[in-house]
């Protein structure tokens, strides 16, 4: 076992939203998601996607809202990789900051509940409420979870 650090840096996060361009299938989230879990462990990037899907009937789109977390630096240029993105629209920077841990030691994406099932054989898949749960208890500012915690409910 290797000794902690204690004098590693805070972590950085930031999190934003956006609106999808089109509807996105399962296809394409299984693709997003893949695309997403490789880079982000190459570059040592942490952080959940939250999804709730768009529908067809109404024209409605589906919202993404993300948290990363990792080096400053990396975060901020995926960020401004994530603006550009051809998939994405509407993209606004909610917050960013700091605190002493990860709290998202695994990539993990979201989905709303209506379409669980469909993904739970997905590596990734969580329920938000478990993952809000254990962040409360390892302490990390309460002020990211409201941002999430927000997003999903109104899903």
């Amino acid at each position: 076992m290797e000794p902690q650090d204690k004098n590693v840096a805070p972590i950085f996060y930031l999190i934003y939203s956006s609106v999808e361009r089109i509807l996105f299938d399962e296809d394409h989230l299984k693709i997003l998601l893949n695309q997403s879990r490789d880079f982000n462990q190459e570059n040592n990037i942490t952080g959940i996607l939250l999804y709730v899907k768009g529908q067809q009937i109404t024209k409605s789109k589906g919202r993404f809202m993300q948290l990363l977390e990792g080096n400053e630096l990396t975060i901020r240029k995926l960020y401004t990789k994530i603006e550009r993105d051809d998939r994405h629209e509407s993209v606004v920077l909610l917050q960013f900051g700091k605190y002493d841990d990860r709290c998202f030691t695994d990539w993990s994406l979201g989905f709303e509940e209506s379409d669980s099932e469909n993904f739970e054989s997905v590596s990734g898949h969580f329920n938000l409420n478990d993952i809000i749960s254990h962040c409360n208890k390892t302490g990390p500012s309460d002020v990211p979870l409201q941002f999430l915690r927000s997003f999903y409910n109104e899903a």
